[in-house]
């Protein structure tokens, strides 16, 4: 499946440099409206509403107070199973920040560090969601507020604050009690999950899964709102970042994570990453995004 991508196509929205931010919205439709990963670590409140959130190959099925953690390596996505406006909050903090508060009792990074849609959906107490709510509306005015004397560091704590209540939440979390949901393209994904830097096409994905090529890209798209293709690069960009980290070249990982095409690798690294494949791994050697791909 070659990877060409429309030169106005975005696949993420996670452009700052901050090292935390707290946003609330309401919307009918999701920020990102494809499958997108950050260069930050997520969190994900639903506020209101119920949402369909694919991550990796997996779905979630989220309703009024569930909270959603993503690292910034997983691919993910939100579909609003309803027809009205919902509202979430979403706090993205920077693992290379955090680093420097944890401590040999407290790794504040745990909840992060699992297999890539493992253990995202994290289960809380009414006084977890009571809490947390408090935190994520004090850290917004704090955040908002930053000319006022001493809200900088308001803001930082709050935020450790945040992470403590969800480790607490998350590690109480059984890993069985909270399960994805299942979905009709979990057998498309799992394949091309398989054969990532394999050439991919609908031909051959049909002729592996025995299915009629178009049935199979009406199913996909009918299900997860976005195409194969669509799914296939933010994957392929995915897996190029962690070869990024592992000191292999720009033109290595070009071919090492099924792009092949250098012109279209480099477009489409920094399309869906808001950098150049160069540009990541000079931020990765001065350690500026240390910790987010190699722990």
């Amino acid at each position: 499946m070659n990877s060409h991508t429309n030169k106005s196509q975005k696949y993420h929205y996670d452009y700052s440099n901050q090292p935390f931010s707290c946003d609330m919205m309401t919307s009918p439709a999701a920020g990102n409206t494809e499958f997108h990963m950050h260069n930050r670590f997520e969190l994900y409140y639903l506020l209101d509403g119920y949402v369909q959130y694919f991550v990796e190959n997996v779905c979630y099925n989220m309703t009024p107070g569930s909270l959603i953690l993503f690292s910034s390596n997983e691919i993910h996505k939100a579909i609003n199973t309803t027809n009205t406006p919902f509202s979430r909050i979403v706090i993205h903090v920077s693992p290379d920040f955090i680093k420097q508060y944890c401590t040999s009792r407290t790794n504040l990074l745990t909840c992060f560090h699992r297999k890539p849609g493992e253990g995202n959906l994290v289960f809380l107490s009414d006084a977890d969601r009571v809490h947390f709510l408090e935190l994520a509306h004090s850290l917004k005015n704090a955040i908002n507020g930053t000319e006022h004397y001493g809200n900088d560091i308001l803001a930082t704590a709050l935020v450790l604050q945040l992470l403590v209540l969800i480790n607490e939440a998350w590690n109480r979390t059984a890993p069985k009690t909270i399960l994805p949901s299942p979905h009709r393209t979990q057998a498309i994904m799992n394949y091309i999950d398989s054969h990532l830097t394999d050439s991919l096409t609908l031909d051959s994905i049909s002729s592996a899964l025995s299915l009629d090529k178009y049935y199979l890209s009406h199913l996909f798209k009918s299900e997860t709102e976005s195409t194969i293709f669509q799914y296939v690069l933010v994957k392929r960009v995915a897996l190029a970042k962690t070869l990024l980290s592992q000191d292999h070249t720009v033109s290595e990982v070009c071919h090492l994570s099924g792009f092949n095409d250098y012109s279209n690798f480099i477009r489409s690294f920094k399309q869906t990453t808001g950098y150049t494949p160069g540009q990541f791994k000079k931020i990765l050697n001065n350690h500026s995004l240390s910790g987010i791909l190699t722990e």
